[in-house]
Parts: structure tokens; C-alpha cells; sequence
């Protein structure tokens, strides 16, 4: 095949409005945002381990993990109604009722957060004590970052939904961070020249910094990528008891989901120290390599997959599904293969001396995400098809799980604990969505199955 005959394939992969230009669009876009996320990510992860140490970098790590489950209830699984609900009404050009869920959403948000950050600040206030002086200082220092988390999660939502995926993606994965890396990059330059310490507590504030710039940014990208009907639209239509009903088990699928990515860190820094917490924090940056396309491309998939059900389209559903579970696969296996021949190598070249202990947990966790990669969009393709309460199942299953397996093994092993349970949930869980998806939508979801 000539190079004339390449551009006019890329031409026609490229454009038009149909499904496969619009997922190849968004496929290469989400991927291009993911990508850049986890390396700008990496580079985060090296600058702060490098210069805080593996105890100062075990309390940055263990207070936003405690803020993360802390903003769960701000959240309450709002980002995929507000996915699943503003692309049914771009479908039916049903603009009061995309200004609607907009308008409720953030209200909600904003309600809850303020809520949250008055019941955390009495707590702090009156049962402190039983924290380290270390992490209460950076507990109220990072406080801000719960409704400016939530409330940016739902602008990007709202861009998802309006298949915006790109720039739905670029405020919280992309500008944060790289806003982020600058400021403590000026600070090491210039603060710590003049005297200042770079702390756990310093580089909390400039997150906190980088939070607010990447919300206002993401409000932004949301004002300009408005249709013309919401421009002109003068009314605002809510289903509020609907959106109630249907949140519910999506607030328990996001919170469980949630408290499953950071259960392990949590109970490290009760039961272990900052040092592991800080350890192991590195280890988690590098597993998140192997499933950054599982995540980029569920980016994509949750609108069409809402649409090409709700159109009963059940073919091109399995047929989107099984080029998407290729890729995925394809995406996971080099840093897998990486990591658990090569894990000691990359800690020592990317974060130090300091942090080669735990090149061991490393491998254990990439062949837990490699499962977790393999199993394809299970959770995607029953939230986005109304089988939340089965996620919620599943979730639920493997949060029990987790828990008592870090319970159990933390103690013993440590870091190597920990990735272990993380492991072991992610092949339970998945093994029963993929059950799920099969039993109630007729999908294969996995590539394997998809060759067969």
C-alpha cells in the first residue's frame, strides 16, 4: 500500500460524524490526554519522591488519599449520571434538560462539599490529637482540594457527555499536573534559594494551587463548548427525582470504586509507616502505566456505549467492544513486562537508591493491573446500560475482600502485602463484571474472547 492510498484511509478513519471517525477521534485524542497525564504524572511522582524523601512523600501520599475518601460523599457518583444524562439529551436536542443536570449537579456538589468541609473541620478540631503534628498541618492545608476536585470532575463530565472527550479530560489529567510540576519546579528553584523548606505541607499548598487553576480552566472549556440550543435555551428542566434514584447506586459504584484504589494506602499509613506509605505511592504511579489505556478509552467508550444501547445496535456494541479490548491489551503487556523483570532497574534509575525495596511489590501489582487491563470495559458497558446495581455487586464483593486481605497481609509482608490484596481483588472483581456483562447484554468483553 502507497503512501497516496495511507492518507486517503487516515482521511476517512479521520472524518465525518459517523461512529468509527468519532471513536478513531476520540480513541487517539483520549489516548494522546492519557498519555500525557502519566507521564506528566511520572515526572511528578519522580521531582516530589526525589526531594521529599520517602517519609515526607509517605505523608503527602497518606493525606490525599485521606481527602480523596473524604470527597467521596461531595461526588456521590455524579460524574457518570452527568456522562449518561447530558448525552441522552444532546441526542434528543433536549436542551432544558441538559441545563437542568448541569444546574443540579453542581448545586449538589457544592452543598455536599460545603457540608463535608464543616463536619471534617470540627472533627479536626476537637479529635486532631490523634493524628501526627505532620499530618494534621497537611490535612487542613490540602481541606480546599474537596469541592475543587468534585466540582471540576463535573465539568469534565459535562464535556464527556457532549463527547468533548478531550477536553473533558484535559483540566483535572493534564493542566493539574502540569500546573503543578511548574510550581514546585519555581519553588526548588527560587524558594528553597532563599531559605524556604520544600515540605510535605508545601507541596500539598501547591496543589491545592494547581487544583483551583485547573477548575477555572475546565469551567472555561465547559462556557466555550456549549451547543447553541443551551446558549439560547431560557429554561432549566430537572428530573430530580430520577437523577436521585439513579444516583444512588453510581454514588455507591464511585465510592467503593474509589475506597478499592485507595484502601491500600490507607491501611498501610495506619498500620505501617510514612516510609512504606511513601514506598509504596511510587509503586502505585508506575502500575498505573499498565492500564492507561483501560482508562483513556473507557473515556470514549461511556457515550457511545449509552447510545448504541439505548438504539438496540447490539452488533456494532460487540464490535466496538472488541477492537477496544485489543488495543487495551496491546497497551498493557510492554510495562508489565517491564516491571516484573526489569522493576528494580526502573526504581533506581527513576526514583533512587532510596526506593529500589520495592521493586518486588512492583511486579505483584503490574500482574494485578495486567488482569485488571485484561478483562476489557466491564464496568463501563453495565454503567452505561443501566447495570449499575451489578457493578455495585461486584464492588461491594471485592471492597470485603480487600479490606480483610490487607487486614491480613500488611502486617506481614508490608508494601508486598499490599500490592498482593490489590491484586487479588482486581482479578475477583472483574472475573464477576465479565460474568455480568455477558449475562445481561450478550458482550464479550475481553480481546481473547473477541479473536475467538
Amino acid at each position: 500500500m502507497n503512501a497516496a492510498s495511507w492518507a486517503k484511509r487516515i482521511q476517512r478513519l479521520t472524518s465525518g460524524d459517523g461512529l468509527r471517525a468519532q471513536l478513531f477521534r476520540g480513541g487517539v485524542g483520549s489516548l494522546s490526554v492519557k498519555l500525557a497525564s502519566v507521564l506528566l504524572g511520572f515526572v511528578l511522582a519522580v521531582i516530589l519522591a526525589r526531594t521529599l524523601g520517602p517519609e515526607q512523600y509517605g505523608v503527602y501520599g497518606f493525606v490525599l488519599t485521606l481527602v480523596t475518601l473524604i470527597a467521596i460523599p461531595a461526588q456521590v457518583g455524579l460524574p457518570h449520571l452527568v456522562v449518561r444524562e447530558t448525552a441522552k439529551a444532546g441526542a434528543s436536542q433536549d436542551w432544558a434538560l441538559m441545563r437542568g443536570i448541569w444546574r443540579w449537579a453542581t448545586r449538589y456538589v457544592a452543598v455536599t462539599s460545603l457540608v463535608l468541609l464543616l463536619v471534617v473541620g470540627a472533627g479536626l478540631y476537637f479529635a486532631g490529637q490523634n493524628l501526627s503534628e505532620a499530618r494534621y498541618q497537611a490535612l487542613i492545608i490540602a481541606l480546599p482540594l474537596i469541592p475543587l476536585i468534585a466540582l471540576g470532575n463535573i465539568r469534565g463530565a459535562a464535556l464527556r457527555g457532549l463527547r468533548r472527550v478531550v477536553l473533558g479530560q484535559l483540566p483535572e489529567k493534564v493542566i493539574r499536573t502540569a500546573v503543578l510540576i511548574l510550581l514546585a519546579l519555581a519553588f526548588l528553584t527560587w524558594g528553597v534559594g532563599a531559605g524556604y523548606e520544600f515540605t510535605a505541607n508545601t507541596a500539598l499548598g501547591l496543589y491545592v494551587a494547581a487544583a483551583a487553576v485547573a477548575f477555572l480552566m475546565g469551567a472555561w472549556l465547559l462556557w466555550r463548548a456549549r451547543p447553541e440550543g443551551v446558549v439560547h435555551e431560557p429554561t432549566r428542566r430537572t428530573e430530580g427525582r430520577e437523577w436521585q434514584r439513579a444516583v444512588l447506586p453510581l454514588a455507591l459504584i464511585s465510592g467503593v470504586q474509589v475506597l478499592n484504589s485507595h484502601v491500600d494506602v490507607l491501611f498501610l499509613g495506619l498500620l505501617r509507616s510514612d516510609e512504606e506509605v511513601g514506598l509504596y505511592r511510587v509503586v502505585i504511579q508506575l502500575g498505573n502505566l499498565v492500564i492507561f489505556g483501560l482508562t483513556a478509552i473507557n473515556m470514549v467508550l461511556h457515550p457511545h456505549i449509552s447510545r448504541l444501547h439505548q438504539q438496540g445496535n447490539r452488533e456494532t456494541l460487540q464490535r466496538m467492544v472488541t477492537n477496544s479490548a485489543r488495543v487495551i491489551l496491546l497497551l498493557a503487556l510492554p510495562p508489565v513486562v517491564l516491571f516484573v523483570f526489569f522493576g528494580e532497574w526502573v526504581l533506581i534509575l527513576a526514583f533512587g537508591q532510596d526506593y529500589t525495596s520495592a521493586h518486588v511489590a512492583l511486579a505483584i501489582l503490574a500482574l494485578g493491573q495486567l488482569v485488571n487491563a485484561g478483562m476489557g470495559s466491564v464496568g463501563a458497558l453495565l454503567n452505561m446500560t443501566g447495570h449499575e446495581r451489578d457493578t455495585m455487586r461486584g464492588m461491594l464483593m471485592a471492597l470485603a475482600l480487600n479490606v480483610a486481605l490487607n487486614l491480613l497481609l500488611i502486617p506481614l509482608f508490608g508494601i508486598e502485602g499490599a500490592a498482593l490484596a490489590t491484586a487479588i481483588t482486581f482479578a475477583t472483581w472483574n472475573v464477576f463484571l465479565w460474568r455480568m456483562v455477558w449475562k445481561r447484554l450478550g458482550i464479550k468483553s475481553t480481546a481473547i474472547e473477541g479473536f475467538r
